[in-house]
């Protein structure tokens, strides 16, 4: 029994004290789901959406929380963890050798003489220890250092492994924010930017307001502020109400033939362009309008331009393509056109001294005495960062007046710029 104990306490000594190594990995596992999250930020913003519907255009005003939109993912996730002892295989092989001489000389110890060794004395008049008492030590030793080790090794080997525990993860792939819950606003609408005096205020019904094609016909404004707060307007918007302005004027013009037919090709073009422009709008009475002015156009033997704006990849191209009806330079005779209405929706070609951008898209050309304001589109190739002063050409299509601040000035959407030589 006692060696029982002796061998169990020998056993747990060694276990415990045989050191193990350990790595832990994170490994992603299959998607199990995407969904979105709404938090909101406390944070509150009016906004403003044009709705066309000819002969009228209503605008819907809402109030909205501030909403970062989050995409998440869920996944699973599989941590391992792995244990491993580089020092098991040594100790296996050195403690196999040494516990196999050791066990070996203590087995054959019977084969080695037990007679001392009488050459050998020692101060006190003893002889030297027997073989067989020399292989004995040896082999308890060798036995003693090597059974541990390899005990201890075997031990390592059979506690190495890797270990797996699944879990369920989720992570954000991305962030976004946007106005969320809308609410109809109340209150009195004002009117802001744009040539003239502004229309009078007006109320809201249910967050909405109502213009009539006439009603529009004679404003400039631009903006929309609800007690003192303007309104958020998005580019389409904004495109969509001036649309409906041009067109409360193109499409109430009576088209008499015989002024038509002394109209020039490229004045017809223009016309042209407008009233097809006005396609967007439902119900615009559009289509008598431009058999109309096809028939005209074909009685001076022109074949009228293509709606769509086409592709161009190029200055060059631009110019063939848009066929600007003016040039404007700082000593054209034409400049002061540009103030005239009627020039709306014609192409024109631009020479000037880039005087500052006023925003991303918005920049401020001086040609001769006047000022223009020219819309460049952001995400355009070739809107290259223009430094201040630098002479630039552009094709562009006028777009009317427009008020960026202190400064009053013709809009010209710009289709190329470049710098001019």
């Amino acid at each position: 029994m006692k060696w029982r104990r002796l061998a169990g306490g020998v056993l747990a000594l060694t276990v415990g004290c045989a050191p193990m190594q350990s790595e832990r990995r994170v490994e992603r596992g299959p998607l199990l789901r995407t969904y979105s999250k709404d938090v909101a930020l406390g944070d509150r913003m009016l906004t403003a959406h044009v709705e066309a519907h000819w002969p009228r255009l209503l605008v819907h005003f809402a109030t909205s929380e501030m909403c970062r939109t989050e995409q998440h993912e869920e996944y699973v996730e599989n941590v391992i963890t792995e244990r491993y002892e580089p020092s098991a295989g040594p100790a296996i092989s050195a403690g196999a050798a040494n516990t196999a001489v050791g066990a070996g000389l203590l087995l054959a110890r019977s084969l080695f003489s037990a007679e001392p060794k009488r050459d050998v004395i020692d101060r006190e008049g003893h002889y030297g220890a027997s073989s067989r008492k020399v292989a004995t030590v040896w082999g308890v030793v060798l036995l003693s250092l090597g059974a541990p080790a390899l005990v201890t090794g075997i031990i390592q080997t059979l506690r190495a492994g890797e270990e797996t525990d699944t879990r369920k993860a989720d992570s954000v792939v991305s962030l976004r924010e946007a106005p969320c819950h809308p609410q109809p606003a109340s209150g009195t609408v004002e009117f802001a930017g744009g040539p003239g005096a502004p229309p009078e205020p007006r109320p809201l019904t249910n967050g909405t307001l109502e213009f009539t094609a006439e009603e529009l016909r004679g404003t400039g404004f631009v903006g929309f502020l609800v007690g003192t707060e303007p309104a958020a307007l998005s580019e389409e918007d904004q495109e969509l109400l001036s649309t409906f302005r041009i067109c409360s004027r193109a499409l109430v013009e009576r088209l008499d033939p015989a002024k038509l037919a002394q109209e020039e090709p490229a004045h017809l073009q223009a016309m042209r362009k407008r009233v097809a422009a006005c396609k967007v709008i439902p119900e615009a009475p559009v289509e008598d309008r431009l058999k109309a002015l096809d028939e005209a156009l074909a009685a001076r033997g022109e074949q009228p331009e293509p709606p769509d704006a086409p592709r161009v990849n190029s200055f060059e191209e631009a110019v063939a393509a848009y066929k600007p009806a003016l040039t404007l330079t700082a000593d054209s005779p034409d400049l002061e056109k540009l103030e005239s209405p009627a020039l709306e929706g014609q192409t024109v070609l631009l020479r000037g001294v880039l005087e500052r951008r006023e925003e991303q898209n918005i920049a401020v050309v001086q040609v001769g005495d006047t000022r223009v304001l020219v819309f460049v589109a952001p995400d355009r190739l070739w809107a290259q960062d223009f430094p201040r002063g630098s002479r630039v050409e552009l094709v562009g299509v006028v777009m009317g007046r427009q008020r960026l601040g202190v400064l009053e000035a013709p809009l010209v959407r710009a289709v190329w710029m470049r710098t001019a030589l």
